[in-house]
C-alpha cells in the first residue's frame, strides 16, 4: 500500500515474493483503498507506507487491529528513519520497519526471516496468527509497579555490555517471569514492555557503533518479532541480547582512544565535558583527537555527548516521576530549553511527549 506508483511497481517486480511463499494479491494507493482491499482479500501480510492520503499507515494498522480483528500482519515502509515511528509501529504489532529507497537484498532477508518464523508457528499448530498489538496509553509500568522489572532490565543491559551470555540468559528469563504478574496477565501490555526493552538493546548497539567494520564483522541487528506465545519471549529476548553483546564486543576491539573518549563520556555525561580536558588526560592533541573520534564513531564529540545524555534522560522519563526540568539537570543540562531541543533532535518528540507514551 503506497501512494507512489514507482514504489508499488518496484515492490511488485523487484521483490521475489514467491520464493518465500508469498503472492501479491492486491495493491492500493491510499489508506482507505487499502482498508477496503484488506476487508476483501484478508491478506496474511500487508506492506504499507507511513505517509498515505486519507489514512496513514499507522492508523490503518491500528484500525485493522482494533476494529477488524484482521489476521493480517503488517510491515511498515517509510522514508522516515525516526525512532518514535518505529517504536509506535512495533507497539501496534508491526513485524518489521523497511526504509525507502527499497533495498532488495534487505527485503529478501526480511521475508526469509518472516517465512521461517511463520513456518515454526505452523509447526507448533498455533491456530491463527495474532492480529497485532493494540496500542497502550503508556508502554511501560509506572515506577512504583515496575521497580523490580527495571532492576532486571538493568541487570540484562549490564550483562550485555560485559558479554556474559550466562547472565544474559538468567536476566532475560527472570525479566519475563516478573513481567507476567506485573501486567496482570495482559499479554499485549507485556509485549509492549518487551518491545521497548528490545529497542533499548538496539539503541545500545547503535551507541557503540563504529564506522568501517569489515562486512564479515557486520551482523543483522534488526528487531525480532515477539511471538504470541509468552513462553517463547525469553528465548527471543536472550537471542537478541546475545547478538547485541557480540556486536559490542567486536566494536571494542582495536578502537583505541576513540573508545576511551566514548567510555569517559558515558561515565561522566552529567558533568561539564570538554574535549580539550579529555585529550590532555589521554595525551592527545585536541583537534586530532576530535577528528579521530568523528572518523571512528561516525559522529562528532559534542553530538555524542548530547546523544548519551538523551539516552540517560529516556530512562529517567520512562522509569521515574521526575519533572522534565529535574531530568534535564540530572543528565547535565542547566537549561531545560536546551535539553528539550536536544531531546527533540534525537528522538523527534519532546521529553513530555515521550514521558506520556
Amino acid at each position: 500500500m503506497d501512494d507512489e506508483p514507482l514504489v508499488l511497481e518496484g515492490l511488485g517486480f523487484m521483490i521475489d515474493w514467491e520464493r518465500y511463499g508469498f503472492r501479491v494479491c492486491g495493491e492500493a494507493c491510499d489508506g482507505e483503498e487499502a482498508l477496503g482491499k484488506i476487508r476483501e482479500l484478508h491478506p496474511d501480510l500487508v506492506v504499507t507506507d507511513i505517509r498515505m492520503p486519507a489514512m496513514d499507515g499507522l492508523r490503518l494498522l491500528e484500525h485493522c487491529t482494533n476494529e477488524l480483528d484482521a489476521p493480517s500482519r503488517f510491515v511498515i515502509l517509510s522514508g522516515y528513519d525516526d525512532f518514535p515511528t518505529a517504536r509506535k509501529a512495533l507497539t501496534f504489532g508491526a513485524l518489521d520497519y523497511w526504509l525507502k529507497p527499497i533495498d532488495v537484498a534487505e527485503i529478501h532477508a526480511a521475508l526469509e526471516k518472516i517465512s521461517r518464523q511463520w513456518a515454526v508457528i505452523d509447526q507448533e499448530s498455533i491456530e491463527e496468527l495474532p492480529p497485532g498489538l493494540r496500542p497502550q496509553a503508556a508502554t511501560w509500568p509506572s515506577p512504583e509497579v515496575g521497580d523490580s522489572l527495571y532492576d532486571e532490565e538493568d541487570r540484562l543491559m549490564l550483562a550485555v555490555k560485559a558479554g556474559d551470555e550466562a547472565v544474559i540468559g538468567e536476566a532475560a528469563n527472570r525479566l519475563c517471569r516478573l513481567l507476567k504478574p506485573t501486567v496482570a496477565g495482559d499479554r499485549e501490555a507485556g509485549k509492549a514492555f518487551l518491545s521497548n526493552v528490545l529497542l533499548e538493546l538496539s539503541w545500545e548497539a547503535a551507541e557503540g557503533e563504529l564506522t568501517g567494520l569489515a562486512p564479515a564483522d557486520q551482523q543483522d541487528l534488526s528487531l525480532p518479532m515477539l511471538p504470541n506465545r509468552t513462553d517463547r519471549w525469553a528465548d527471543v529476548l536472550t537471542s537478541y541480547a546475545c547478538k547485541v553483546a557480540e556486536h559490542l564486543a567486536r566494536q571494542r576491539m582495536g578502537t583505541g582512544p576513540a573508545w576511551d573518549v566514548a567510555r569517559f563520556v558515558r561515565e561522566h555525561y552529567s558533568e561539564p565535558l570538554q574535549l580539550q580536558a579529555i585529550a590532555r588526560s589521554l595525551h592527545f592533541q585536541p583537534a586530532y583527537l576530535g577528528e579521530l573520534f568523528k572518523k571512528q564513531m561516525g559522529i562528532s564529540f559534542l553530538d555524542y555527548v548530547h546523544r548519551t545524555r538523551v539516552e540517560a534522560a529516556r530512562r529517567l522519563l520512562r522509569r521515574t516521576n521526575q519533572k522534565v526540568a529535574d531530568v534535564a539537570r540530572t543528565v547535565g543540562y542547566a537549561d531545560p530549553e536546551q535539553f528539550t531541543a536536544k531531546f527533540k533532535q534525537w528522538m523527534n518528540m519532546t521529553p513530555s511527549q515521550y514521558k506520556n507514551g
